[in-house]
C-alpha cells in the first residue's frame, strides 16, 4: 500500500509543466481583431453612449433662468445633474480611445493583393492612431462644458449680475458637437461594414432612426 502511494505521487510529479493551467490574458491587454465580437459589441455600446451624450449637451442651454437681482440666474440643481450625467458619458469616450489603441488594423500594402493582413503590433497601432483620429476623439472626450459651468457657477455665486454675460458654455457645447459628429458618423459606418446592419431587429432599427430624427430636431 505504501509502495502504491509513493508510486502514484511520483507519477503525478512527472507530469510536464506544459499541462499546467495557463492564466487567461485579460481583454485590456489583448490586441483585438476589428471584426471580433468584443469590438462589435463595444461599437454598439459606444454608439448608444454617443447618442445619449448628444441628447444631454443641449440641456446646458436651459441653465440660465429668469430670477435674481440681475433678472437672470443659473439653475444650479440642473447644472449638477447635467454635469454628473455628462461626466458618466464622457467616460465612454475615453474608453473608446483606449479600445482604439488595442484594436488591430489592416495593413494598406496588403490590400493590394486582397489578403487583408492584420497589424497586431501595439506600437504600430498607436502610431497610426495618433496620426489619424486621435485628436478628434480627444476633442470629443474632453469635459470642457463641465469645467466651464462650474467656473460660471462660482462666479455667479460671487457676483449675481454676471450670469447674463457668460455665453462660454453655449459656445463650447456647439463647438464640441462637431468632433462628436465626426466620431459618431464613422462609427455608424463601421458597424454597418462589420455586421451588415446597424440594428439586429426591425423595431430597434426604427427606434434608432427615430432617435436620430429627434436628436436633429432637439438641437
Amino acid at each position: 500500500m505504501n509502495n502504491f502511494r509513493s508510486y502514484t505521487s511520483s507519477h503525478f510529479r512527472r507530469f510536464p509543466k506544459s499541462l499546467s493551467i495557463r492564466r487567461k490574458v485579460p481583454w485590456w491587454d489583448q490586441i483585438h481583431d476589428p471584426g471580433s465580437e468584443i469590438v462589435s459589441k463595444w461599437n454598439r455600446i459606444f454608439l448608444v453612449a454617443c447618442m445619449i451624450a448628444m441628447f444631454l449637451d443641449p440641456l446646458y442651454f436651459y441653465l440660465p433662468i429668469i430670477g435674481g437681482d440681475a433678472c437672470m440666474k443659473i439653475d444650479i440643481a440642473l447644472g449638477v445633474r447635467v454635469t454628473f450625467a455628462r461626466t458618466f458619458t464622457d467616460l465612454f469616450f475615453f474608453l473608446h480611445i483606449f479600445m482604439k489603441f488595442r484594436t488591430a488594423f489592416v495593413a494598406p500594402s496588403s490590400r493590394v493583393f486582397g489578403r487583408g493582413e492584420l497589424v497586431m503590433d501595439p506600437r504600430a497601432i498607436a502610431i497610426r492612431y495618433l496620426k489619424s483620429n486621435f485628436v478628434v476623439d480627444l476633442a470629443a472626450a474632453l469635459p470642457l462644458p463641465q469645467i466651464v459651468i462650474w467656473f460660471m457657477i462660482t462666479s455667479v455665486l460671487k457676483n449675481p449680475t454676471a450670469a447674463h454675460a457668460n455665453h462660454t458654455v453655449s459656445l463650447i457645447v456647439l463647438i464640441q458637437y462637431i468632433p462628436r459628429f465626426f466620431v459618431m458618423i464613422p462609427l455608424n459606418r463601421r458597424i454597418v461594414k462589420t455586421t451588415g446592419v446597424i440594428a439586429k431587429t426591425a423595431w430597434s432599427g426604427a427606434a434608432y432612426n427615430l432617435l436620430l430624427y429627434v436628436l436633429a430636431s432637439h438641437v
